[in-house]
């Protein structure tokens, strides 16, 4: 054999004696340093710094944890070299010791000294968090007390804020401390009408926190909100509206939401929906028809459920859009437009807005107001040869507009 073709194979084999000579050689002396770890109720996660020698040599860690009551079996895994903090990965069990190893493995596969602490987990969260009682001023909060020898809740940390009118992007939270005996607690001296956050955890024996359980509350009312203020129309057509208002000058922080009631005027059949307590604004919620008197009633609602005195307006929806509009007679410098209207049940207009412009391009409109005994117009001093846009509008009482038709017409050429 050449001896060329020896090469290769030579510095194959003096790569691989290398390799083995350096693992060899390479050894972790000594645990890792500086373990520690933080525990939850059903988690925790462990912090560490490589061995002071030989952490080169690190291929892997080895994290093993369980119960130090043997409750359950010793659960390891391995973890790659170059992350030193771990997150348990399976549920632990509330306010249980645990001990949690973690062990550097060499480029052999050699596992060294683990170093080891003992924590125990957080307690569950409390059970029962509810208000017995609840006044303008003052708030009866209770719980459940966990059953004797299971829990180890040392203590308990009761918070709460107000979000008032003008609400902070921070809640600031006032605390107490609690015993672990205790079962119930009575917040005194609070604002009325005011929601408040209320947040209850229970501590273990080395301050664990448990996971929180809270609520939202809104303290009682003293005085109930007056009637809202200022309705009025912003929008209307033959099928649809939309109403504003003003919220009541007196007590407005006591409304919980706004309950908004439409009906036919004189009839007792209603429908009412509920909006939020930000809201300003209503849009018809029943199916309207054209040119009838429709009554809606806004109440403002407190905390208690309790309703507010009526606030009412009285609407006249618009007249339905014309029927088949269409031109009748054209020439060079007129056109004659003709339209139908729709059933008499939903005919009030009080006159008709024709409006025209050359088309299409820059549209200069031309209007006029033809009365409501024609359903015909002559456009006249046209341009021949010319394409117009015509549209109609019907207008209803308070010359409030229908809907729009819109034909093209060519006059014709000279």
């Amino acid at each position: 054999m050449d001896d060329r073709h020896l090469v290769p194979q030579m510095l194959a084999w003096l790569s691989l004696l290398l390799v083995g000579v350096m693992t060899q050689d390479c050894e972790v002396e000594g645990p890792v340093t500086n373990l520690r770890g933080t525990f939850a109720t059903f988690d925790f996660i462990v912090h560490w710094n490589p061995p002071e020698t030989g952490d080169h040599c690190v291929s892997t860690y080895q994290v093993c944890y369980a119960p130090t009551d043997g409750s359950a079996a010793e659960t390891c895994v391995f973890h790659k070299a170059d992350v030193l903090y771990w997150f348990s990965s399976s549920v632990l069990t509330p306010c249980t010791e645990y001990s949690v190893t973690v062990s550097p493995v060499d480029l052999n596969n050699k596992i060294s000294h683990g170093s080891s602490l003992t924590m125990e987990t957080a307690p569950d969260e409390v059970s029962g968090f509810q208000v017995t009682v609840k006044t303008p001023h003052a708030l009866s909060l209770s719980w459940d007390l966990p059953s004797e020898g299971e829990s180890c809740v040392k203590s308990y940390n009761l918070e709460w804020c107000n979000w008032t009118n003008t609400r902070p992007t921070v809640c600031n939270f006032k605390k107490v401390p609690l015993p672990a005996d205790t079962s119930e607690f009575h917040l005194t001296e609070l604002e009325a009408c005011t929601q408040f956050t209320v947040v209850l955890t229970a501590l273990g024996d080395a301050d664990q926190v448990s996971p929180e359980t809270y609520f939202n509350v809104h303290t009682g009312v003293v005085d109930s909100p007056g009637p809202v203020e200022n309705i009025r129309i912003s929008y209307l057509t033959s099928y649809t509206f939309r109403l504003a208002f003003d919220p009541p000058r007196e007590n407005e922080n006591c409304v919980q939401d706004y309950v908004v009631c439409e009906s036919v005027t004189g009839s007792v059949d209603q429908t009412c929906h509920t909006t939020v307590k930000n809201s300003r604004t209503w849009i018809n919620k029943m199916k309207l028809n054209p040119c009838t008197n429709y009554t809606v009633i806004i109440k403002a609602r407190d905390h208690d459920s309790v309703h507010t005195d009526d606030a009412s307006i009285t609407i006249h929806t618009a007249q339905d859009r014309v029927v088949n509009l269409r031109t009748q007679e054209v020439s060079t410098t007129s056109i004659e437009v003709v339209w139908d209207n729709p059933p008499p049940e939903f005919f009030c207009a009080s006159d008709y807005r024709l409006v025209w412009c050359i088309s299409p391009g820059l549209c200069n409109m031309t209007t006029t107001i033809v009365s409501s005994d024609n359903t015909d117009y002559t456009i006249t001093n046209l341009l021949p040869c010319t394409n117009y846009a015509i549209i109609l509008y019907a207008l209803g009482p308070n010359d409030v507009e229908s809907s729009n038709l819109i034909i093209t017409q060519k006059t014709h050429c000279e």
